[in-house]
């Protein structure tokens, strides 16, 4: 009888005590999951990869939003099996697991096909005692596309709606994917700006994603007139505006872009609105002193990735962070820097965009309003 009884007690202080033991062996596999994560999200960052290295970037993508959130489902219905025979501790880790893992896939869906397509036209107005009526100029950069599609297709008619008099792209045309190459899909873009180009035409500078471009005769170029270290004078309706576009190089010297701008500058006429535009913007860190009306730029990106309070992540630039997208004043010129029509695909890389939507914007010169007086 004492035996029955003790072995009563056994059990009911083991079936008493247990579900203690699984609520710690929970909270130590959810210290283990957090550490693992955050220690394989650490050796990314520590290996340069916001310096930035696209590879790193990839394969960060990849981990944190498909393999996580895999892995998150696959622990979610052992934590439901097991709350079916030991206990029920269990089952509210499976329902978050589940919960992080779709958050996951929702963001991983977002940041890949909705935002990069979320086309955004930013509207600018400067107004110049240059212009005597209304000029919009509509400034394009880094289409960059992996192969021309409906997106691109959808990037034109959204030019053509704006009916701009000008257009300027700061380069990085495109970027192709496998099976896709810059010979099948280089004519398809070049079909597009021919059909959406400006009354005063479509000018360009070289980007760095398609070297291919050096190679190209005008001829084929179509309506694109690229400017590398060059200078256009365009006389419109509304007034003289003089262009200059930097090489590649130039973009990224801050010192020899200066040097290229001053020879220009005295080649121009201070009744000119002067516009200066290359891919980088780092060579806006040059001509801040320079009478200068408007520099453009792209590259950056606008960091692709935006975080409240921090900003772009990566903008593989020299200039401040908070210069790595929109307008400003950045001394005597106007610069803008455009987060670009596309997105980063080096070594077929998705396209990835949170908080910074794709983006074009349409600056129209504008005459200055002279305030009326009384006699």
């Amino acid at each position: 009888m004492l035996s029955k009884i003790q072995l009563g007690m056994t059990e009911y202080a083991s079936s008493r005590f247990r579900p203690r033991f699984h609520k710690l062996y929970i909270l130590l596999a959810w210290a283990f999951l957090i550490s693992f994560i955050s220690f394989r999200n650490y050796q990314y960052l520590s290996s340069g990869m916001l310096t930035p290295k696209f590879q790193l970037i990839h394969e960060a993508y990849v981990f944190n939003l498909w393999y996580l959130p895999l892995s998150l489902i696959t622990l979610a219905v052992l934590c439901c099996f097991l709350a079916r025979r030991v206990a029920k501790v269990y089952i509210y880790s499976a329902c978050l697991l589940f919960f992080l893992a779709i958050d996951l896939f929702i963001l991983r869906y977002y940041i890949t096909y909705v935002e990069p397509q979320k086309l955004v036209v930013r509207h600018i107005i400067i107004e110049s005692p240059k212009v005597s009526s209304i000029l919009r100029i509509l400034h394009l950069s880094d289409i960059q596309c992996g192969a021309v599609g409906s997106y691109e297709e959808k990037v034109f008619r959204t030019i053509d709606s704006l009916n701009p008099d000008l257009i300027i792209n700061t380069g990085d045309y495109l970027q192709t994917i496998a099976p896709a190459t810059f010979k099948s899909e280089f004519p398809k873009l070049v079909q597009l700006i021919r059909n959406s180009n400006a009354p005063y035409g479509t000018f360009g500078v070289f980007g760095d994603t398609e070297l291919e471009l050096y190679s190209i005769p005008k001829v084929e170029l179509g309506a694109l007139k690229l400017l590398s270290s060059r200078s256009e004078l365009i006389l419109t309706h509304a007034g003289r505006i003089h262009l200059h576009g930097l090489s590649l190089y130039e973009s990224k010297n801050p010192e020899w872009a200066k040097r290229a701008a001053v020879q220009w500058l005295d080649e121009s006429s201070d009744n000119d609105f002067r516009i200066l535009f290359g891919h980088s913007p780092d060579y806006a860190l040059g001509v801040k002193a320079l009478p200068i009306d408007l520099c453009l730029a792209g590259h950056t990106h606008g960091g692709q990735v935006r975080l409240p309070f921090v900003g772009a992540l990566v903008i593989d630039s020299k200039i401040p962070n908070d210069w790595s997208r929109g307008f400003r004043k950045i001394g005597i010129p106007f610069l803008n820097v455009s987060a670009g029509v596309g997105s980063n695909r080096f070594g077929g890389l998705p396209p990835i965009r949170f908080n910074c939507p794709s983006e074009m914007s349409l600056i129209e010169l504008v005459p200055i309003k002279k305030s009326l007086t009384k006699l």
